[in-house]
């Protein structure tokens, strides 16, 4: 593959359409021979082909004069052109340009403009290029990389003469500016370039990281390539190898990314991983094509991160002066020097037990260290490379490691730096199988590696002050448990079975087990940990599915749960889990559930198991309390007649203060009107919506439609129905914004509208599609759940939150022709979980052939439903 192969004969008679006709042809040629050719040769070929078209567009635009210039810069500067990447150019003259050149120089770029090409252009005299590079270190930045195309080569060798110089900027003062700016585009991308979505340009590891390293080369060397580390020492050959590698495949990656975007693009967003693994030829297999390819790439970026780091160091060594730098040893092994442990000696690692060690010194030394040396981190990437077989053969890397998980800073730093430096996974050969696992759901925002590690971080994160209210109850508790260990082993292993088929919780249980015995763990706490593992969703989707708030569902959860440590380590656990999984799903409401449903389960397991109070006796408690709240002393017949009117669940669900407010509110208004309260409290991390009316068919739905017309989201939905025929129900919703309704204006805006519809039979505003769902596939899974009362039947459906599903729910109840006797609402991301009470036409429970025929009307109404 040759220039020649895509750079055809250009003419001054072509028109526009035939520019773009081959611009197009050679982008065509170029992706047709994407897979086969190497992609340095790709890119730098794209930026011969405009080099080519530049110098024919700027002849014809009468430039070719002495005193013009036409210099690229950027990425386009070192010839590196992406499919849709910015084509960077700069104009250079010596003082000023005259009318024409100035017109002429109008008409080049309209031309380019005109051409489609994204163009990022600047026309400066020489004498302006002090003053633009010392007020912007982009413009020093970009110039770094002129490459001179046209006119006068002496323009770019001036520009370059005044950079490599210190009048502009010294070698210290860029290189701190560079790294402060790598600084904050990770803290920008959140410390993580391992999300399902990295942006391949900017996130750790990415493009950018890679340009840092040769800007401050090119600055302080005055060198043109990576190439040049390897004669000053600073590379190995296996790393220059190992860099040059991960570069190439982020750059196809990025390739394969602009070509099925068709347009410029740096985030892997999750709705094109399918093309762009296609592309690089990963195959047709969707999530199998997808989970090697993420695989590859997250790789890549973590070696590239890593080298980085190391690289970066060893500058500030070099260019900058350490006068302030001490060093403090630890051991023979470790000394601390600077803020940087340091390994003594080159062959510190022949004791493997040391590559452990090293991070319980960081554990105990947290306060004084931030990361870990350049010369260190390369011998541990050497003997990571030699390892045979997995660290833990050896019996005193598996006490050294017990240890850190038993330090109360070892999930610190330390875990971080295990993790990132690759021990984590020359530790444990199932970490090893999830390093990029990918989670394909609508609820897991990172692989599965770097969710445990958040997982754990949170834990750590408990045992200091709360960083919301929302974590003060978890946090107390966190903080009283005594064998953190067992509850941070537990956390360590309970996605690791992921990936293997099967259910993750009960492999990752048998694998938790063989390890506890292979660490010499106390049985008692191997079966803790066991135990941690295989249940670790128990309470997250109790709370999603169950009535938390009904004795004989949290007798049932007390009874599974057995023990007070247990429920404490599980319910942290819990918490920590669900902050892992995405960042938008911890809630105020979903910390009130879950610390409602531990304080239910802990009150029951103190006081016994046979001593948790029967509905009847819950009931009779809160209407007393309902009663004196109302300041009675006494049941009016008033107040009688309208409790023996209401459904036991009313009371079993609601706390005595709702009970007393809405039966005052009931009392009070006219039955035939709808009777609408929304709180004004947010304490509970929601707002209560409660509705009273005469039953009428698709009361519910439209109920739910509205608020989804209005931007509020159905945390939690309960509806039961009266004996002489109205409809209770009580909601917990949350605005546009995630939180309570916080205004009296919009609380007056939200009622309104439902008296509109519910009431004066408006119609119903047109719903907002979930614009998230159309990148997801999701089947719908109907279940039937296990019902405490023989004459009902539980059914349990999760599908996406689109709320036009409720109203199939409900055609789907009347033709079957079944009661609704309760509902419960969850929303949980994207999906909806939808539990309903239902008895058939005769009051019964339904039979199998039934329960067959409404999973089979569910599962098709949800599949035509779904967007394409």
């Amino acid at each position: 593959m040759s220039d020649s192969d895509i750079s055809p004969q250009f003419s001054s008679k072509m028109s526009i359409t035939d520019y773009k006709k081959v611009i197009q042809d050679a982008d065509n040629y170029l992706n047709e021979n994407f897979t086969h050719v190497a992609i340095d040769e790709i890119v730098k070929l794209r930026a011969d082909f405009f080099d080519a078209l530049l110098l024919h567009l700027w002849e014809c635009a009468d430039l070719a004069t002495e005193n013009l210039s036409l210099n690229a810069i950027g990425g386009y500067g070192r010839q590196t052109l992406h499919l849709h990447s910015d084509i960077d150019i700069c104009v250079l003259f010596p003082e000023e340009l005259s009318s024409h050149q100035t017109t002429q120089i109008g008409l080049f770029f309209t031309q380019l403009w005109d051409l489609g090409l994204e163009l990022g252009h600047s026309v400066r005299a020489l004498t302006e290029i002090d003053k633009a590079c010392k007020e912007d270190i982009t413009i020093a930045t970009s110039l770094f990389e002129i490459r001179h195309l046209t006119g006068p080569e002496s323009h770019a060798n001036q520009v370059l003469d005044r950079l490599y110089g210190d009048d502009l900027w010294s070698s210290e003062a860029f290189f701190k500016a560079k790294v402060s700016e790598q600084d904050e585009r990770h803290l920008k991308a959140q410390g993580s370039a391992f999300s399902l979505e990295p942006n391949l340009k900017n996130s750790p590891g990415g493009m950018r990281d890679i340009q840092t390293l040769i800007w401050v080369t090119r600055k302080y060397f005055a060198a043109e390539d990576m190439a040049a580390l390897r004669r000053f020492g600073f590379f190995t050959a296996d790393e220059y190898t190992e860099l040059l590698e991960s570069q190439h495949f982020i750059w196809r990656a990025r390739w394969a990314l602009h070509a099925a975007a068709q347009r410029s693009q740096n985030r892997l967003l999750i709705s094109l991983q399918s093309d762009v693994a296609r592309l690089m030829g990963f195959g047709d297999n969707s999530h199998l094509a997808i989970e090697k390819m993420m695989r590859q790439l997250y790789r890549a970026m973590r070696r590239i991160s890593e080298l980085n780091q190391m690289l970066l160091q060893y500058f500030k060594d070099e260019i900058l002066e350490q006068t302030d730098k001490k060093s403090t040893p630890l051991n023979q092994h470790f000394e601390i020097n600077g803020r940087l442990i340091n390994a003594r000696h080159d062959d510190v690692f022949v004791d493997r037990k040391q590559l452990i060690a090293l991070f319980i010194h960081i554990a105990e030394n947290a306060n004084d260290i931030d990361g870990i040396s350049p010369q260190t981190i390369r011998l541990i990437r050497q003997v990571r490379r030699r390892l045979l077989g997995d660290l833990q053969d050896f019996h005193s890397c598996r006490k050294e490691f017990i240890s850190l998980f038993r330090h109360p800073q070892g999930m610190g730093l330390a875990l971080s730096l295990m993790h990132k430096h690759g021990i984590l996974a020359s530790y444990l050969p199932q970490w090893r199988e999830i390093v990029g696992q990918m989670q394909f759901d609508l609820y897991h925002v990172y692989p599965v590696d770097e969710h445990t590690h958040k997982l754990l971080k949170n834990l750590y994160s408990l045992s200091g002050k709360p960083e919301s209210p929302s974590l003060a109850q978890p946090s107390a508790v966190y903080k009283a448990i005594e064998n953190k260990e067992v509850l941070l082993l537990a956390a360590l292993f309970h996605d690791l079975g992921k990936g293997r088929g099967g259910d993750h919780s009960e492999l990752g249980a048998v694998d938790a087990l063989q390890f506890a015995k292979f660490h010499e763990l106390k049985p008692s706490q191997a079966k803790v940990i066991t135990w941690l593992v295989k249940n670790h969703l128990l309470l997250s989707l109790s709370s999603q599915r169950l009535d938390i708030y009904d004795p004989s569902e949290v007798k049932n959860l007390a009874k599974a749960i057995g023990t007070k440590a247990r429920l404490d380590a599980l319910y942290c656990l819990t918490v920590a889990d669900i902050k892992a999984t995405n960042d938008d799903l911890w809630t105020n409401w979903k910390a009130t559930l879950l610390r409602d449903l531990y304080l239910s389960i802990s009150y029951a397991l103190r006081n016994g198991l046979e001593n948790v109070l029967e509905q009847r006796t819950i009931v009779r408690e809160h209407k007393n309390e309902a009663l004196e709240l109302m300041g009675m002393s006494e049941t009016p017949d008033v107040i009688k007649q309208l409790w023996k009117r209401l459904p036991l669940s009313f009371f079993s669900n609601a706390q005595p203060c709702d009970i007393a407010r809405y039966s005052k509110a009931m009392m009070q208004y006219p039955t035939e009107h709808a009777l609408i309260l929304l709180d004004e409290s947010s304490t509970k991390g929601s707002s209560d919506l409660f509705v009273y009316m005469k039953d009428k068919p698709g009361l519910f739905v439209t109920l739910f439609n509205t608020l989804a017309s209005l931007q509020i989201s159905v945390q939690q939905a309960n509806i039961s129905k009266t004996k002489d025929g109205y409809v209770v129900e009580s909601l917990k919703i949350l605005d546009y914004d995630h939180h309570p309704i916080r205004t009296a204006g919009r609380r007056d805006r939200i009622k309104k509208r439902l008296k509109q519809v519910l009431f004066e039979n408006r119609k119903v505003p047109k719903q907002r599609l979930n614009s998230n769902i159309g990148s997801f596939v999701c089947e719908a899974k109907v279940e039937f759940l296990h019902s405490r009362k023989k004459d009902r039947t539980l059914i349990s459906v999760t599908a996406l939150d689109n709320p036009q599903f409720m109203s199939h729910f409900c055609n789907g109840f009347r033709l079957f022709e079944l009661n609704i006797h309760s509902a419960k609402i969850t929303t949980v991301g994207e999906q909806v979980d939808n539990v309903f009470l239902v008895s058939d036409k005769n009051g019964q429970s339904l039979d199998d052939e039934s329960k067959q025929a409404l999973k089979s009307f569910f599962v098709d109404i949800i599949k035509e439903q779904v967007p394409i």
